[in-house]
């Protein structure tokens, strides 16, 4: 599992839909559920990692560090 699918998992964990994560992303869910799938992913455009990992901090970071 990459870095990628983790926080997809981490952040639907937390409620949030393929759809939802796909419009924070700048990218469409399809795109979002091939990542949490592993399809794709490994070498993830800057400006969606970027978002990616924004949107994680904000959903998901605070629970890593209770």
């Amino acid at each position: 599992m990459n870095q990628w699918q983790k926080m997809i998992i981490d952040l639907k964990e937390q409620g949030l839909t393929q759809t939802q994560i796909a419009t924070e992303m700048d990218c469409s869910q399809n795109y979002v559920s091939n990542l949490e799938n592993g399809l794709c992913g490994k070498r993830l455009g800057y400006e969606k990692g970027k978002n990616l990992e924004k949107l994680w901090q904000i959903h998901c970071a605070p629970q890593q560090i209770a």
